[in-house]
């Protein structure tokens, strides 16, 4: 009998470039560093979006082709994130966290998401991981007649990305 994973066992954090000696690779000491690594999970609306879109090809054929040919050019993915207002704005917690975090453009990140394990967890060695490297642009403001308000994350990709990396040491 198969298994369902739940949201909870879904984790998104939210990385200062500077965390890591080479982003390519990243290092369980390097992820588990709360100065540079933010968990920013609670905060987000279940509406998110962080995945892989369809990439970019170049269908070119030569005479030797026998068929349509299509060759990747570009690996496109996507990254907004609706995170939740707190009603105190000094107060200290996730909510102002992702505000302080995504509030002003043109700030580079590298947006983590790790499925498998619940949100709290430190990262291990043999953890998945997908990277994607982005740059905040405008945030919205999102209100809603008997809705909570919240901000409105949104992030021009870089095409630096890294999906389903296996952390080492």
């Amino acid at each position: 009998m198969a298994t369902k994973m739940l949201r909870a066992n879904v984790a998104i954090y939210a990385a200062y470039p500077e965390a890591f000696a080479d982003a390519a690779n990243p290092t369980v000491a390097e992820l588990n560093d709360p100065d540079f690594v933010k968990n920013i999970s609670c905060a987000i609306e279940d509406s998110y979006t962080l995945n892989m879109t369809d990439s970019d090809s170049d269908d070119s054929i030569s005479i030797c082709d026998i068929g349509d040919v299509q060759t990747p050019t570009f690996y496109n993915y996507e990254a907004s994130l609706d995170g939740f207002r707190d009603e105190d704005p000094d107060a200290a917690g996730v909510y102002n966290l992702f505000f302080d975090l995504f509030k002003n453009p043109d700030v580079p990140f590298i947006l983590i998401k790790r499925i498998g394990k619940p949100q709290g967890d430190p990262w291990t060695v043999g953890d998945i991981a997908s990277l994607y490297e982005v740059i905040t642009d405008n945030p919205v403001d999102l209100l809603g007649d008997n809705e909570m308000i919240r901000l409105g994350a949104r992030f021009k990709s870089t095409g630096n990305v890294n999906v389903n990396r296996t952390i080492a040491a």
